[in-house]
């Protein structure tokens, strides 16, 4: 029973990481994550200050082969530890991967 328990802890101190890794809390509590809509980030934190598309993938000329991100880029202020630099990307409608800095550091 005690290994059963020591193998549970385990296994969430390991994959924690990989979970936090995908989200974003901001002033307030509300939370920025992976498989959000555009709308749902633009309803929490508003219009990006910038916004930028990125073509990733060889293209082979016919109009075929890689795929199109989109990155939204804003200045917020994080549930802990003031002014961030947020990137949030989305392939598709959907985010897949966020980025946080903290401003000032």
């Amino acid at each position: 029973m005690k290994w059963l328990l020591i193998v549970a802890v385990s296994v969430l101190v390991l994959y924690s990481p990989i979970a936090e890794s995908c989200s974003f809390r901001i002033k307030g509590g509300d939370l920025i994550r992976c498989g959000m809509t555009k709308i749902e980030v633009m309803d929490k934190i508003g219009n990006p200050d910038m916004r930028d598309r990125q073509s990733i993938g060889i293209n082979t000329g016919f109009g075929r082969g890689g795929r199109t991100a989109e990155a939204w880029s804003y200045v917020v202020r994080g549930d802990i530890g003031g002014e961030y630099y947020l990137t949030v990307m989305f392939s598709g409608n959907k985010v897949v991967e966020i980025e946080s800095r903290q401003a000032r550091r």
